[in-house]
């Protein structure tokens, strides 16, 4: 089973997701940081892993999604 991102018109400027890099550089969000980058964490570790099918098309496989701040606009 492939998940889909979350858009990014669905994005939220200045919050903290979690998500994978795709080969062609774009870090997909998979989903939010409920801590809201409050924690020390800085990866999550997935068991079992996901795919992650990016806009290019590409799938990603990911074990570890890594956390990452939203630009503020």
């Amino acid at each position: 089973m492939t998940t889909a991102p979350i858009p990014e018109h669905e994005l939220k400027p200045g919050n903290w997701y979690y998500g994978a890099l795709c080969e062609c550089t774009r870090l997909n969000a998979v989903c939010e940081d409920l801590y809201n980058g409050k924690t020390e964490d800085q990866h999550l570790t997935l068991s079992p892993p996901i795919s992650i099918r990016c806009e290019c098309g590409r799938v990603t496989h990911a074990d570890t999604l890594q956390k990452y701040r939203r630009t503020p606009n």
